[in-house]
């Protein structure tokens, strides 16, 4: 009978013969074996430059680890404004570039004559315009997020702060569509730009905050049934794509701004009774429109951060020399790095002629700053303070407040160092705004400080997600 267990003939030797390890772990021509004893990285190597760089990123190649070197490669406004303020502004004006530009400079650099009484009302300004959800009706309901226990009221207070913010920009909104389709217009072939324009022009430029049906229409009917058709037809994998991809982010958000939107989120707040006492019975388009009439009052107030912005838009389009486009394109995004929604911080931009002295200052503030807290009722502020004055140097000033007093530290040029007076004149600043001094050093400055030293929860990864595609 066949032997079906073993079709062939055994080779002798190899019945019992034990499974060994092909692998000699001691040849010196083989590296990185895995030791199954422990738990290593998946090459076993003890160390790479990728992963020893900020190895408290969650992510690697990241939107937040992208910002983050973006933070450290790009010096802070106040480091590149100097330059720009104590320079080449004057030198501008007096330099064949265009009369508008040049008139513009001349009115900024006389708007920022003030003298030291008028800072304090300035700085206060600044301070009040930085946030766009400030005033009473939003501390109200900062009031109530902290105190309610309904996380559905929560989600709905949420989602009117949200309503809000697309509502009342709903005119910047419009503007960055036009400019995605200006942009868009000289990407594609000329058949296709002349029918983007005809579109274009169907648009109303000029609607009311809120007032987005109309547009919206010829956005979602004309506009993307178009450029749906170009992509398929040429199979544009150039510009052209990424521009719509910027104008289709702008359209959602378009149709976010709808005031009617706005108006829907308010009255569904309004049914919860620790919203309703303390409002009554308040009409909604009526509110609706005081809140468009403060924001649109608060813009029209800061003409001071307008022409400053202003100035730096036309200086990166070239109008105040090309070989100056690079200075103001840095300074630019050195600011816009501060707007960011991974800097939980209030950002100050002061350019300034206090008495005759020029100078430009940063300020960095945190109003719940909770390093080394112990009680939940403590609460402390930190702020950082950059400031650059002409012909004297840089400057970097930390304050930590907490209950009325202060610590803090001062990191000035070397031959400002000399004056022994530093420590007792802000000493008597401090204790004339009724304010006690805990400690206060004053430090040469051997390099500038980054606002990542200063306020570490900028690197807590705790409430991020990755949503890099």
């Amino acid at each position: 009978m066949s032997n079906i267990i073993k079709v062939t003939t055994p080779v002798a030797g190899y019945d019992n013969s034990s499974k060994t390890n092909p692998i000699n772990t001691t040849d010196p021509n083989l590296n990185n074996i895995t030791n199954l004893d422990k738990v290593t990285r998946p090459d076993s190597k003890s160390s790479n430059a990728d992963y020893q760089q900020d190895n408290f990123v969650q992510y690697q190649n990241s939107n937040y680890e992208g910002f983050l070197k973006i933070l450290k490669e790009t010096p802070s406004a106040t480091e590149l404004m100097g330059d720009l303020m104590f320079m080449k502004m004057g030198n501008m004006v007096n330099s064949g570039i265009n009369e508008n530009f040049a008139e513009e400079i001349s009115k900024f650099l006389e708007m920022i004559k003030l003298s030291k009484e008028e800072l304090q009302g300035l700085l206060k300004n600044q301070a009040g315009d930085a946030t766009k959800f400030g005033g009473a009706f939003f501390d109200f309901l900062r009031r109530a997020l902290s105190e309610s226990n309904s996380s559905e009221l929560n989600f709905k207070i949420l989602d009117l702060l949200k309503k809000y913010n697309d509502f009342t920009a709903s005119n910047h909104i419009l503007k960055s569509i036009l400019n995605d389709l200006s942009n868009l217009s000289k990407s594609l072939p000329k058949s296709y730009s002349q029918q983007l324009l005809e579109i274009t022009k169907l648009l109303d430029q000029n609607a009311n905050p809120g007032d987005v049906a109309k547009n919206l229409e010829i956005l979602k009917k004309e506009m993307i049934p178009f450029l749906s058709k170009y992509i398929s037809y040429t199979n544009d994998l150039g510009k052209a794509r990424d521009v719509i991809s910027s104008l289709t982010q702008n359209i959602a958000r378009y149709e976010n701004a709808n005031k009617n939107g706005f108006i829907d989120a308010f009255e569904e707040i309004l049914h919860y009774n620790v919203i309703k006492d303390k409002l009554g019975n308040i009409d909604s388009n009526t509110f609706a429109d005081v809140l468009t009439q403060l924001h649109a009052q608060k813009a029209e107030n800061n003409e001071f951060n307008q022409r400053f912005i202003s100035i730096l838009e036309r200086g990166i389009r070239g109008e105040a020399g090309y070989e100056n486009i690079e200075m103001f394109k840095s300074i630019l995004t050195s600011m816009l790095l501060n707007e960011s929604v991974y800097v939980p911080l209030l950002h100050l931009s002061l350019p300034l002629n206090v008495d005759g002295n020029m100078m430009f200052s940063e300020l960095w503030i945190d109003p719940d700053d909770e390093e080394g807290k112990k009680e939940e009722a403590e609460r402390k502020a930190k702020l950082l303070i950059k400031f650059d004055i002409k012909d004297v140097g840089f400057f970097d000033l930390i304050i930590l407040h907490n209950k009325g007093k202060i610590d803090m530290q001062l990191f000035c040029p070397e031959k400002v160092l000399a004056d022994k007076s530093i420590r007792a004149g802000l000493t008597e600043i401090m204790e004339h705004n009724g304010f006690a001094i805990s400690s206060i050093s004053v430090d040469k400055s051997k390099a500038p400080i980054s606002i990542s030293e200063v306020f570490p929860k900028i690197y807590e990864r705790k409430n991020t997600v990755n949503v890099k595609i």
